[in-house]
Parts: C-alpha cells; structure tokens; sequence
C-alpha cells in the first residue's frame, strides 16, 4: 500500500508516457492532441521526431524544426486587431495559423497541427501523394505542401479553388518580389472592383506578380465577407487592414530561416471534379484524408455567397451540389447525405492503392440529425467497399456546441 507521501513519488502522465526528455509544444494539453502526440512519438523513427513532429517542443534540449519554424511570429501581423483575436492567434500560432493557414479564416476548416500528425502517424513520405476531394480552404494541402509531400484538392466551390491556390502559390513567391512590390490599397481597391478581376490577373505573365495580385485579391475577398458581418467599417476601410496583415504574414513566413522553399510539396487542384466523381486514375493515390462539409451545421454555400457572387457564380446553385445541403426536408437531407457518402467511399475506394489509408475527421451533430450519428454511416459505407475501420479518435469541438459537439478522428485501410 501506498505509504502518505508516495504520491510525491508518483510519475507524471506526460513523463509516464513520454518520458524525461521530450517536452510539448505549448497548448498541446487536450486528452485527444496527447493521444495523437503519444502516437506520433511511438509511429516516428527516433531520427525524424526532431524534423517531423507537430506536438513536440523539444528532445533531449534539442528544439524541434515546428517550434523553431513556427515560433516566429511577426507582431505587425496583429496590427489594429482587438485584443480577444491577437490571443486568439498568438494561442495557435503551434496549432492553426502558421504559415499561409492563417489567412482567410475559414468556418469549419480543421486545424493544420492535427493534420500534420495524421500524416506523421500514418508515416507519410515524401513523393507520395495525398487527396483531400473536399478540400474547403486546403489545409490538408496546404500543410502537405509544408512537409514536402505531394497533394491533390478537389472541391466543387470555385472560390475554394482560389483560396487553396492562393494560400500554395503564396508559399511560392519570391520574396525579394513581395518586398519591392509597393501597394497601394486605395488602388488596389478600385482595380479590384471593376470587370473581371481574375481574368485579369490571369494574363499577367509575371509569375511572382500574378501570385502577390492573387494574394491581395484574397484579401479584397476576405474584407468583402467581412464588412457584411460589421457596421462601423466599410468594405475598403477594412481591406486597408487586412491586405497589409496579409502581405506581412507572407513576408515574414517567406523570410523566415527554417523555411525550405524549394523543398515544398507540389499541389494539382483538379477543377474539374468533386467528390462524387472524381476524375483521377483508379489505384493511384497513396492516402485520402479529408472532412465533409458540416453542411447540417454551416450552411456553406451562404456562407460564401458574398464572395461566390462576386466570382460571377450563383450561390443556389452550389448549394445542390453540396453534400449535407440537398434537399428540403430534415428527412430529405439525411437521405441525399447518406447516398452521397456511400457514392464517395466507393469513389475513395476506386481511387487508393491496397493497404493505404482513408482519413476522415468528420463531426457528430445529433442535434441537427435528429439521434442519427453520421459517423455510423460513413463507417458502414468504407466497410462495403473493402476499407474496413481501424482507429477511432474522439476530438471535442470547440466554439460550435450548440450545434455540433464532437467529432472523430476515423481511420480506414483499404484492403
């Protein structure tokens, strides 16, 4: 029995699991970011952890390449922000917004640190490839990308195509370009407003220059979708703001010393396809990994409909091309989402290599369903064409209780 003072003797979890000599990255303290940190300790090759992991700070006094890479962070980039979103962004600059994830938040989109350990877990290589066909903002590409991989998006919103290309190709400039380039943002602005704006930016034949246009015309997007939600600031005051925040959260990442550049991840969006039919060679893609619209919760075709609208495309229409938004009725739409997942896991099926692996993060919203755990579904699915369930993580959701309060880390293996 223990004795009254053996509970000081007691180990700590983290040291229990970890041991002595690894300490984590600041905010990784949810039981389901340690299952994934002790999983990505234990799946890692001892001589990778250092360069490869998303959860650790240190090894043996050893800073780890994510800590180093993502601890620089530039103050200009919180200019003129409220004092609530400047520690909403300091408290993930580990977890959501390093790199070029950071810009244009998106409802919904899961966070790069979970994905970046996903595919550590699953051991991901460099040259093999990874598809996310609804890939929303395109942080599994994005991250992807970070880790030197190859990547596939599909999605079947346009302005989503813009917003992964984008948030790639700013990975891609040259940064001697973005620091001559003056911008003026009145300008830009006017520019911005008149005629087709991608059209023209599209015949610009200096590559670095039509990337930073892309970039400041996400930004215009951004401020658009923004002045909708605020009454004290126009759409150009608040494109004042966010296009300097945008140019320095790329300047400062591009500039930063532990940021390879050359050794980054390729990136084919196929615009042609969406999940239902995707138009890629059967038995050629090494790992999926994905999250389906938590359209039961986030209508996302209203969502975006300022900046879809501005595009030139219509709202309603994708809104019947959405998974989850089909449909009139509760019932009707419960309906249209199950025949759709069935009709995806057979696409994934088609589309990925035996003993290769199927990731889904998707959200249990009973309240929206009506008891129907959607999960279920989706595992029943993957089992009917040959990829059976193999590991199931519970992550809670923040910030969207009332109407989704957990989702789940599902892991399928084809067979």
């Amino acid at each position: 029995m223990y004795g009254m003072n053996d509970f000081c003797k007691t180990p700590s979890l983290l040291n229990k699991a970890f041991g002595n000599n690894v300490e984590l990255l600041p905010g990784v303290n949810e039981l389901f970011e340690l299952e994934l940190a002790f999983m990505e300790y234990n799946c890692l090759p001892s001589n990778q952890l250092l360069e490869r992991t998303a959860f650790i700070k240190s090894l043996n006094n050893h800073f780890s390449k994510h800590y180093l890479l993502y601890s620089n962070y530039s103050e200009k980039i919180n200019t003129e922000r409220t004092s609530a979103t400047q520690a909403y962004f300091e408290e993930g600059k580990f977890s959501t917004g390093y790199a070029t994830h950071g810009l244009f938040p998106y409802r919904g989109k899961f966070h790069p640190q979970l994905i970046k350990g996903l595919m550590n877990i699953l051991n991901i290589q460099k040259g093999e490839t990874v598809l996310d066909p609804m890939a929303g903002s395109g942080t599994t590409n994005i991250e992807s990308a970070l880790m030197g991989i190859n990547s596939i998006a599909i999605d079947v919103s346009p302005f989503c195509q813009f917003m992964i290309k984008t948030k790639y190709e700013a990975l891609t400039i040259e940064l001697k370009s973005l620091e001559n380039t003056k911008f003026d943002s009145r300008k830009i602005f006017e520019l911005f407003t008149n005629g087709n704006v991608l059209e023209r930016i599209n015949k610009i034949e200096d590559n670095n220059k039509r990337k930073i246009y892309d970039l400041a015309f996400l930004a215009f997007l951004d401020a658009l979708g923004y002045s909708k939600r605020v009454i004290k600031s126009n759409h150009q005051q608040l494109f004042d703001k966010v296009l300097p925040r945008y140019i320095e959260t790329v300047k400062s990442f591009l500039s930063n010393p532990y940021f390879e550049q050359d050794k980054i991840g390729s990136l084919k969006i196929v615009s042609d396809s969406d999940a239902l039919n995707m138009k890629i060679e059967k038995d050629s893609i090494d790992y999926v990994i994905t999250s389906p619209p938590y359209s039961f919760a986030i209508d996302y075709a209203e969502n975006d409909r300022d900046q879809l609208e501005f595009l030139g495309y219509d709202a309603d229409e994708l809104k019947n091309k959405l998974i989850g938004l089909k449909g009139k009725t509760k019932s009707q739409k419960l309906q249209n989402y199950f025949s759709d997942m069935d009709t995806f896991c057979a696409q994934v099926s088609r589309l990925l290599k035996q003993g290769k692996y199927f990731v889904m993060i998707i959200g249990s919203n009973t309240n929206q369903t009506g008891g129907v755990r959607l999960e279920e579904t989706v595992i029943n699915s993957a089992l009917k064409y040959d990829m059976p369930l193999i590991k199931s993580i519970l992550k809670p959701i923040k910030g969207m209780r009332n109407t989704m309060k957990d989702e789940y880390v599902l892991i399928f293996e084809k067979q």
